[in-house]
């Protein structure tokens, strides 16, 4: 193992040590732009009344793939999924057009 990849492995370790002890969530929040501070801001305050957290931190990156939306991801290796995606929605719409879930009301 190289010098520079142990240094990155005794940073994550760090920055895991210092977010349990500050009680502070981290989360990753993904969309198709750059989101504005401001909508940052926004989400961030959302997710800490969602899940309970005392503090929450985002870090960000784009996925070409979303169309428009954001998904969220946060617990122990990003475990648990927010999906506010149009992706996700044209996926569920998808799969009742396929599954025969509509119901003709008439």
């Amino acid at each position: 193992m190289k010098r520079v990849d142990l240094i990155k492995e005794i940073a994550a370790e760090f920055e895991l040590i210092a977010n349990r002890l500050s009680e502070t969530e981290v989360a990753t929040v993904a969309s198709m732009v750059e989101l504005e501070p401001q909508h940052l801001a926004e989400i961030a305050k959302r997710v800490q009344k969602l899940i309970g957290a005392k503090n929450v931190k985002l870090k960000t990156m784009i996925d070409k793939s979303l169309l428009t939306g954001i998904t969220i991801r946060y617990g122990n290796s990003d475990s648990k999924l927010i999906d506010l995606s149009v992706k996700k929605q044209l996926e569920e719409i998808d799969a009742q057009l396929h599954l025969g879930d509509i119901q003709l009301v008439g």
